[in-house]
C-alpha cells in the first residue's frame, strides 16, 4: 500500500500491520513516479524482505516498456531469461496416448514494434536489517492506493465487491529441476493431450514452471487435498509417452482460480484506490496477473503525482476518475481474453499462427485503447473513432509505438521509450516533416512561438518560469520534442525556435529534442514516418502523456486544440475562468 501524505485534506485508517498489505512488484511500480519528487510517500509491507518463490515473474514487453520508462530496464534484462520461441504440442490424432509436436512459433514480438518478453528471476535475499513485530499504527493521508492482492483489506475496508465466480479450473503449479526426455524442455510449451493440459515456461539453472490444471472426475478436487505426487501424475499422464520426474523441487502450490472484477477502482472522492489483484483476479494462462497490475500501477501514478505536485489547477477528480474508467475495462477485457484464451491451441495449425499474433497483439497491451475523457482527446469534428482510426499506430488513447530515431545533433540512435522516461512529464512530440523545405520549417517556427507564449500560448507549460538553470527546467511539466524526416546535413538545430532548444545558465543548450527519421549507423532507419502513417508534406503534433498513452493528434496550426486539451486537464485555466478571476 502507497500512502501519499501531502496536503491538509485526509483519510484517517487504522491500518494493521499484522494483516499484510503488499506483496507485488506494482507496489513498486506505483512509488517509482514520486521518486525525485518533494511528496511525502509511505510504502506499508507485511513482508520484511523480498519474496524469494513462487511470485509471478514472467514480464511481457509492455512492463519491459515501463521498466525501460524507469530508467532500469538494463537490470531487468541482465536478470532475465528471454524467449525466442514457442512450442505447441498436441494429442497423436489416432485415438491413442499421448503427444506430438504441432508447431514452433517464432518470436513475433519485434514485428509489433515492442520489446520482447523476458522471464525475471527472483534471486537470493541480500543481507540486510529487517523489522519483525504486531504494531498498529493511525496515519492520516490525503491519498490511499491499496496494492494488497486478492484478499484486500482495503477493499474490504472501502465495501468494494468482486463480481464473477470461481471458475472450473485448479492449478497445480511446481517449480523443478527436471529429469526428462522431453525435447522442447528448454521452450515455452503449450501441452494439450486428450488428458489434459499443461504450460511449461523455462526458468534459470535448469529449472521450468509447471502450471497444470487437475481435475478429478467430475468433481474439482479441494485445492488443500493435491499433494505434488497427485500433481507430477496428472503431469506424467498428460507428457507421455516422454518421461517426467523431479530432479529437485524448490515450490509448489495449488490455487483455485477466480475471474472477477472490482465494482469500483476508487472510493471517496478519488481519494482513496484499489491496483491489480485487489481489483481483478483470473488465471495465469496468459501471464497476465503482474503484468496488468503493473499498468494499472503505471496508469495512476502520473496522474497522483501530477495532482500532488500542483500541476492541475482544476478538475482533479476528473482526471482522477480517469483510473476507473481507463483501467477497469481493460481487466473486463481481460476476464473475457482469459476464458478463452485456451480455445487458441486448439485451433486448426493453419490458423495457429494468424490467431496467435492477434492473442499477442493483447498480452503485449498494444490492443489497449483508452476511452475518450480529459486525458484523451479525440480529433477535432470527430465524436468516436471510426475503423480506419482505430487501425491506426498514431491514435488518441493507444500507447506510442516505441521506435526508432536519430538525435539532430549526433546523428546517435535512440528509442522513442528509451528517450521519454517516466518523470511525471507531458511530451509534445512535433512530427515536423520535411522542414528542409521552407514552408514546413515556418509551420515549425510560427509553432514554436505558440508553445513558447506565457500569456496566449502554453509558455506557462513549456518555459521555465522559476529561473534558467537546469534544476528549473526539471520543474516544468511539459517538454517539447521535434521529429522531423529532412536530410540530418539540411537542418541547423540552432536555427530552430528556442522552445525546441532550449537555454540553461549551467548547462548551455539542451540538444536532446530534436531528432531525425533517418538512418543510423548501426541500427538501421526506424522508418517512423512509414510506420506510424504520418504525412511527410503535412506532419502533425502528438500529446503523448506521462505513461506513454497518446492523449491528442492534432494539425500542426491548430493551437487551439493544443490549449483545449491542457485547459481541459485542468493544467491551464481558461479564459473565461481567467476572467470570472479578474472580476
Amino acid at each position: 500500500m502507497i500512502i501519499c501524505a501531502d496536503g491538509n485534506r485526509e483519510l484517517t485508517f487504522d491500518l494493521p500491520y499484522r494483516v499484510g498489505l503488499n506483496e507485488e512488484a506494482y507496489f513498486l511500480a506505483l512509488a517509482n513516479w514520486f521518486r525525485d519528487s518533494n511528496i511525502k510517500v509511505l510504502l506499508v509491507n507485511r513482508k520484511s524482505g523480498p519474496t524469494l518463490r513462487g511470485q509471478a515473474e514472467g514480464v511481457k514487453s509492455t512492463t519491459n516498456e515501463i521498466c525501460a520508462s524507469f530508467g532500469i530496464g538494463p537490470q531487468i534484462a541482465a536478470e532475465s531469461w528471454r524467449f525466442e520461441e514457442i512450442a505447441v504440442w498436441g494429442s497423436k490424432g489416432d485415438g491413442g496416448r499421448g503427444i506430438v509436436r504441432e508447431q514452433v512459433v517464432q518470436d513475433k514480438v519485434e514485428e509489433l514494434g515492442t520489446i520482447r518478453e523476458t522471464m525475471l528471476q527472483q534471486s537470493e535475499q541480500a543481507n540486510g536489517v529487517n523489522g519483525h513485530g504486531q504494531v498498529e499504527e493511525r496515519i492520516r493521508a490525503k491519498y490511499v492506493v491499496g496494492c494488497d492482492g486478492a484478499h484486500s483489506w482495503l477493499r474490504k475496508q472501502l465495501d468494494v465487491a468482486l463480481e464473477g465466480d470461481l471458475t472450473d479450473s485448479v492449478f497445480g503449479v511446481v517449480d523443478l529441476v527436471p529429469k526428462t526426455d522431453f525435447p522442447d524442455i528448454r521452450r515455452i510449451c503449450y501441452l494439450r493431450a486428450a488428458t489434459g493440459t499443461i504450460l511449461l515456461v523455462p526458468r534459470g539453472n535448469k529449472e521450468v514452471r509447471l502450471y497444470i490444471p487437475v481435475e478429478s472426475g467430475s468433481a474439482l478436487p479441494d485445492p488443500k487435498d493435491l499433494t505434488l505426487d497427485r500433481i507430477m501424475a496428472t503431469a506424467r499422464e498428460i507428457m507421455a509417452p516422454y518421461t517426467l520426474e523431479p530432479g529437485s523441487v524448490s515450490w509448489w502450490s495449488a490455487y483455485r482460480v477466480g475471474q472477477r472484477v472490482g465494482s469500483h477502482f476508487s472510493r471517496c472522492n478519488e481519494r482513496a484506490f484499489l491496483v491489480g489483484d485487489a481489483v481483478h483476479t483470473h488465471s495465469p494462462k496468459a501471464g497476465q496477473g503482474m503484468n496488468t497490475s503493473i499498468q494499472d500501477a503505471y496508469n495512476l501514478g502520473w496522474k497522483l503525482r501530477l495532482v500532488l505536485q500542483g500541476h492541475i489547477r482544476s478538475a482533479r477528480e476528473a482526471l482522477l476518475n480517469t483510473y476507473e474508467s481507463e483501467r477497469r475495462p481493460v481487466a473486463q477485457d481481460l476476464i473475457a481474453f482469459d476464458r478463452g484464451y485456451l480455445k487458441l491451441f486448439s485451433a486448426p495449425l493453419a490458423q495457429f499462427d494468424t490467431e496467435f499474433l492477434r492473442a499477442m497483439k493483447f498480452t503485449t497491451g498494444l490492443s489497449i485503447r483508452y476511452p475518450p475523457s480529459c486525458a484523451v482527446q479525440l480529433p477535432r469534428g470527430v465524436e468516436k473513432l471510426g475503423p480506419s482510426l482505430l487501425k491506426a499506430d498514431l491514435v488518441p488513447g493507444k500507447r506510442l509505438q516505441d521506435v526508432q530515431v536519430v538525435y539532430q545533433a549526433d546523428a546517435i540512435a535512440i528509442r522513442t521509450q528509451e528517450r521519454m522516461q517516466a518523470n511525471g512529464m507531458f511530451r509534445i512530440a512535433v512530427f515536423a516533416g520535411d522542414i528542409a523545405e521552407g514552408r514546413l520549417l515556418a509551420n515549425l517556427q510560427r509553432l514554436g512561438e505558440f508553445l513558447a507564449d506565457q500569456d496566449l500560448g502554453l509558455g506557462r507549460l513549456t518555459m521555465s518560469i522559476r529561473g534558467d538553470d537546469s534544476a528549473a527546467w526539471s520543474q516544468v511539466p511539459v517538454e517539447v520534442l521535434v521529429i522531423h524526416c529532412a536530410e540530418r546535413e539540411c537542418v541547423n538545430l540552432l536555427d530552430l525556435h528556442e522552445v525546441y532548444r532550449p537555454w540553461s545558465s549551467d548547462e548551455g543548450y539542451d540538444y536532446w529534442r530534436v531528432f531525425a527519421d533517418a538512418e543510423s549507423v548501426l541500427g538501421g532507419h526506424g522508418r517512423v514516418y512509414e510506420r506510424l502513417e504520418i504525412d511527410r508534406q503535412k506532419g502533425c503534433c502528438a500529446v503523448i502523456r506521462p505513461d506513454g498513452y497518446v492523449g491528442a493528434v492534432l494539425d500542426t496550426d491548430d493551437f487551439q486544440g493544443l490549449k483545449d486539451y491542457f485547459e481541459g486537464l485542468g493544467m491551464l485555466e481558461s479564459e473565461d475562468r481567467l476572467n470570472s478571476k479578474s472580476q
